[in-house]
């Protein structure tokens, strides 16, 4: 298992390489946090022109990619990497937002949340009720009585306007505070702009394509959810249903954990696959600690980049409180989790090949 970007990036190349996979890398502007050479990685196993291609991300939250990228070397490593029925291809995306991952942090090296970032810029979705967290979010200083502050907020809201009500607010997506958390930005960012690149490049033949982006943070401990945003009654959400079965969740039916938001990567893959008739997209969501540790730590990092010295002492501890929100160095949950994305794999695998 490796602790960071550079050598998670090494050994998924290495990895690719002795499979003899074709890789696309696409350079970022900017260094990681040890100065490190930062890039978007595809590799491609299977035929250039399958008609079926499984679309495997890593890294669309940052930090997030210390588990996704695991579960892509996993793929890669296992013996049956490259035995693919016939017609379907995988394309492993590493890093989709690079510089979050080298520097620990969700978000990208603009303050943007990549995963609220695919809107149309000049309607992006409106979230006024995030303005009232948006100062107990990102207070003057970092100590216990600024975050006693926001506890106590956060619990003060749910009270008032219900639990379900606060976490859309917080996390919905938010366009009018580039300062803030989970914000969406106001154009296309890097990750945006890149990864339709590679999908001009790599997607553009194919006829049916199975998204399986890799996130944590959300949900009970070591439970992988499969977040599913096509519409109720849609064939997509018939297609993952019957590949996945009851781990699959709607956001929009109420289902899932995760609140319904807008400008989600997963669902913008159906406009670059001109040639498709079914784009199948699911997050595969792995839970870390509970919502409240999780919303700390990302306000802590917030705080540090707008206010603090990533460079300081207190700058290492805040990135090792958002290292543990996001991916447990513990080896059951390791385990068990990325187990579970390998057969979440094989079952979009076999059902590309058998329905689509």
């Amino acid at each position: 298992m490796t602790n960071d970007y550079r050598a998670a990036r090494v050994a998924f190349l290495a990895a690719a390489e002795a499979l003899g996979a074709r890789l696309d890398s696409l350079a970022h502007p900017q260094s990681g946090l040890q100065g490190e050479a930062l890039a978007m990685d595809l590799a491609w196993l299977g035929p250039i022109d399958a008609p079926r291609v499984v679309l495997s991300l890593s890294g669309t939250h940052g930090v997030e990619g210390l588990h996704g990228s695991a579960c892509q070397l996993a793929a890669l490593t296992r013996p049956e990497a490259a035995r693919l029925p016939p017609g379907t291809a995988i394309a492993f995306v590493h890093a989709v937002n690079p510089w979050g991952f080298s520097w620990q942090r969700r978000v990208d090296h603009e303050n943007i949340d990549v995963n609220r970032n695919f809107v149309d810029f000049a309607a992006p979705p409106a979230n006024p009720d995030y303005a009232q967290f948006h100062d107990a979010l990102l207070p003057s200083d970092w100590s216990a009585a600024s975050v006693a502050l926001l506890g106590a907020s956060i619990t003060s809201a749910q009270a008032r306007l219900g639990g379900r009500a606060v976490a859309r607010a917080i996390s919905g997506g938010q366009y009018t505070h580039p300062d803030g958390l989970f914000f969406g930005g106001q154009a296309p960012c890097w990750s945006q702009q890149t990864i339709r690149a590679l999908a001009a490049r790599h997607l553009a033949h194919a006829r049916a394509v199975c998204v399986l982006d890799h996130h944590t943070g959300l949900g009970p401990s070591g439970h992988t959810e499969l977040i599913c945003r096509h519409p109720p009654g849609s064939h997509e959400l018939g297609l993952a249903r019957a590949w996945w079965g009851e781990d699959v969740t709607s956001p929009a039916s109420g289902e899932s954990a995760s609140e319904v938001l807008g400008g989600n990567l997963r669902e913008a893959v159906h406009a670059w696959c001109p040639a498709a008739r079914a784009v199948v997209a699911i997050a595969l969501e792995v839970g870390t600690l509970p919502m409240p540790e999780v919303l700390t730590a990302l306000a802590a990092d917030n705080w540090l980049h707008q206010r603090g010295d990533p460079h300081s002492a207190l700058g290492a501890r805040i990135r090792r409180q958002v290292r543990d929100a996001f991916f447990l160095d513990d080896a059951a949950w390791q385990q068990r989790t990325i187990a579970r994305a390998l057969v979440v794999l094989d079952q979009a695998i076999a059902g590309l090949a058998r329905d689509a």
